[in-house]
């Protein structure tokens, strides 16, 4: 029943990520992955962590889009992350919601394995019944539906969180 609970989720989140659009903060969050892979370089999007980015964009680096990094050279105070992520959409065009949705589908890992932490965890202080409750509470909380689809460390944060206990 878990490997069902997990599967319908993943369903869902990975037929998300192709239905919508970038959000604002998925738009600087792709850019500051390639560069973190490209040149090694963890200046942009320093604000957050840049673990789930990292792994996001790693299918999408292996894809070798065009991105212009070279204004990165400005300086690294500068927020440059959104001005670089709007010049790799107007480069690619239609095909940047590719490019998206392969970093989208990237880290729907991480809720599998905050979902799988959950009902371990449950399972063995009160039992299959309780895992398989709390793993229900995970794979369908609107929080986590909605955020598990995106490029962004909130799922990441909460399912690492969650394994961390």
């Amino acid at each position: 029943m878990a490997y069902l609970l997990l599967s319908v989720q993943t369903v869902l989140l990975a037929w998300a990520a192709t239905r919508h659009s970038p959000s604002i903060d998925e738009v600087g969050h792709l850019p500051a992955g390639l560069a973190h892979w490209q040149l090694g370089n963890f200046d942009m999007y320093r604000v957050n962590p840049p673990l789930v980015r990292t792994v996001a964009t790693f299918p999408v680096f292996l894809a070798k889009p065009k991105i212009d990094l070279s204004k990165l050279s400005e300086g690294y105070r500068k927020q440059l992350e959104f001005s670089i992520g709007r010049d790799f959409i107007v480069t690619h065009g239609q095909d940047s919601f590719w490019y998206f949705t392969l970093a989208r589908w990237a880290c729907l890992p991480f809720s599998l394995i905050g979902g799988l932490i959950c009902f371990l965890w449950a399972r063995e202080l009160y039992g299959c019944l309780a895992g398989l409750l709390a793993l229900s509470l995970w794979c369908f909380c609107p929080n986590i539906l909605g955020h598990a689809q995106m490029i962004t460390p909130d799922a990441g944060a909460a399912a690492l969180g969650v394994a961390a206990g």
